[in-house]
């Protein structure tokens, strides 16, 4: 089966991502009738445990029914395994989630960098937008087209409908 490029990689993340964001959303919002109306801190350990087990949620459900996020949907790509094309597992999603945690720290460290220049100038002379894409530069050198999330958690990324 073929598999998706870096763009169409990069679109569904995209899309994932403002999805991903609007679930963060909702589920901080159902915390306030438990701290009394108030945002709980992002910096307590309990919330970013909490917010983390919800975008696992999301993203292992729609990745073990039927391979498809949204975003995945749209742009017309699947999640396999990667012996039999078959749909993933929850041990599958949740090594894939728990890998692509680094690669999504540099993103939003790249995109913090990139907002403030003064801060990024001084830290590096590396412009932000590289810590942002480093996660799927992997793809470029790859002669299978996956990244190492593919490979530690024994998954693929598909097209569907043969489309290239």
């Amino acid at each position: 089966m073929p598999q998706p490029n870096l763009l169409k990689r990069l679109l569904v993340a995209i899309y994932d991502g403002l999805l991903i964001l609007a679930t963060i959303f909702f589920a901080t919002a159902l915390t306030l009738p438990f701290t009394k109306g108030e945002v709980a801190e992002g910096n307590k350990i309990y919330m970013t445990i909490y917010l983390l087990t919800v975008i696992y949620l999301f993203l292992g459900w729609f990745w073990t029914h039927g391979g498809q996020t949204l975003g995945m949907r749209a742009w017309k790509q699947r999640l396999v395994q990667i012996d039999n094309d078959q749909a993933v597992t929850w041990k599958q999603s949740f090594i894939r989630f728990i890998t692509a945690l680094p690669a999504w720290l540099l993103f939003i460290i790249g995109l913090i960098l990139s907002i403030k220049t003064e801060i990024a100038e001084s830290i590096t002379n590396i412009p932000g937008w590289v810590f942002a894409v480093t996660g799927f530069f992997w793809v470029l050198f790859n002669n299978q087209n996956n990244n190492w999330r593919d490979k530690l958690s024994g998954t693929k990324i598909i097209l569907t409908n043969n489309e290239k």
